[in-house]
């Protein structure tokens, strides 16, 4: 198992790029188990550390990608449930005092909306959704999906 450490600053004009490099990078390698810390300071910030293994144990190179499923992917039923788990992560975010990528990244969330499972163990084939995940929010991810 590998780690590596991301510090993600709360300044507006830094948060949204330090998110965007953390998603990009879960994006890429199994994500096993994170570990988050606020960190106050000048500036405040996160400190999120990533257990992760890499796809097939082995390292990628560079120009290797996974495929991505992105937005532009999604049938118009399917953003629909996206704009949804977005808004829940958000607000469950900002409930829990954690950046919204740590709740799903959007990557997850896209399958989700795409596969649409109908309960916890077809949640948990979704890429991104591990046991702690689905225990936390598992139930109100399902409930989205229900109002569909």
């Amino acid at each position: 198992m590998n780690l590596k450490l991301f510090n993600t600053r709360l300044a507006p004009e830094n948060a949204l790029a330090d998110q965007q490099a953390i998603n990009a990078f879960m994006d890429s390698v199994s994500v096993k188990k994170t570990s988050t810390q606020f960190v106050p300071g000048n500036p405040d910030f996160w400190s999120i550390l990533v257990f992760y293994e890499d796809y097939n144990g082995t390292h990628k190179k560079e120009t290797e990608k996974q495929p991505v499923i992105s937005e532009s992917d999604l049938t118009d039923g399917e953003r629909n449930i996206y704009a949804a788990l977005r808004l829940w992560r958000k607000d469950r975010a900002t409930e829990i005092n954690l950046p919204e990528f740590m709740v799903c990244h959007n990557a997850t969330l896209m399958l989700v909306a795409r596969e649409k499972p109908h309960d916890l163990l077809g949640l948990s084939k979704i890429k991104g959704l591990g046991d702690q995940k689905i225990t936390k929010y598992g139930d109100d991810i399902i409930a989205i999906l229900n109002a569909f």
